[in-house]
């Protein structure tokens, strides 16, 4: 069998994307399991010819000229859109079975004009998906968060039953394919959104007006828990008991993955026609371009895309 064509964005340019997109591309791991193209603007390509020990394709996608290293710009939220853009046309066209992408900044992001908030609001209107999810997998533990990158104090008004149930059956389609297995298959933990499950409408009324309905529709079709309070869920979902975990917010996800093991979680986007994974990080600015850069996620990013591909 071929090794599958992965398509690589160097994410925000001025951050630690090149670095870590380069380490990982020539790491042995990624090299014996799949065929890097990488997209990014022409002043990364020289670094690219100096540090690549192996062939690489390097697509430019931009040419913005200077960008000052460790801060967002204008400039380098322009090159990280371009690449996006490109390697999605790229994989959309069917020359990529998956698309790995290194962090962006929002505030780049913002300084250059595009309108959405991270790359899964960016890729769902680029591929036209109507609906997607944010997964984060790090070794044998999967969760989705139902809300993304939104205020704290917006989270309970943007919950309603319909996004926790859709979210849900996406997340459980995306990786029972994954795993060639139903959904039935799957064991969900469902997370609740205050503290003890609300103990019973005293902390909170979403679980009885919005979660515990939510549950009732996905019981009909997905093997999933009434709602847990989060650390229940999350201790029962760390020692195995789940395959994955649904929680209400971003920090729900992300507090306890980063406690587990913060260098091997990978950002997966559910709903997309390809498969797409990211590093479970950001820009990391303040270390960008000391050669100091952990690849450790991008390369499981770029495994798990490769492994995943092969099987959806």
């Amino acid at each position: 069998m071929s090794k599958p064509r992965i398509a690589v964005t160097l994410g925000d340019i001025a951050g630690i994307g090149p670095e870590i997109v380069f380490k990982a591309a020539n790491s042995r791991a990624v090299r014996k399991v799949c065929r890097p193209v990488i997209f990014g603007d022409r002043q990364s390509l020289f670094l690219y010819e100096k540090c690549s020990k192996s062939v690489f394709d390097f697509i430019v996608t931009s040419n913005v000229g200077k960008v000052a290293i460790g801060k967002p710009s204008k400039k380098s939220g322009i090159a990280a859109c371009k690449a996006i853009e490109s390697a999605v046309k790229f994989c959309l066209d069917g020359k990529a079975e998956a698309l790995v992408t290194a962090p962006v900044s929002k505030e780049s992001f913002k300084l250059a004009g595009v309108k959405h908030a991270g790359h899964t609001e960016l890729l769902a209107d680029l591929t036209k998906s109507k609906e997607v999810a944010m997964l984060m997998s790090c070794g044998k533990i999967h969760g989705v968060m139902v809300t993304r990158h939104i205020p704290l104090a917006k989270v309970s008004k943007m919950l309603t039953i319909k996004k926790i149930a859709d979210t849900v059956k996406l997340a459980a389609c995306f990786l029972s394919a994954s795993r060639n297995s139903s959904a039935l298959s799957l064991r969900v933990a469902l997370c609740s959104l205050n503290p003890h499950a609300g103990d019973n409408g005293i902390l909170g009324k979403e679980e009885k007006n919005i979660i515990f309905p939510a549950y009732k529709i996905l019981k009909r079709n997905i093997n999933i828990s009434k709602p847990l309070p989060a650390d229940a869920a999350w201790l029962k979902t760390k020692n195995g008991e789940y395959d994955l975990i649904c929680c209400m917010h971003h920090d729900q996800m992300m507090i306890p993955l980063k406690c587990i093991g913060a260098k091997k979680i990978v950002n997966v986007t559910a709903g997309l026609p390809f498969v797409r994974t990211s590093p479970g990080h950001g820009t990391a600015f303040d270390i960008a371009g000391k050669n100091s850069a952990d690849p450790s996620a991008m390369i499981e990013a770029m495994l798990y895309a490769a492994k995943t591909a092969q099987a959806v």
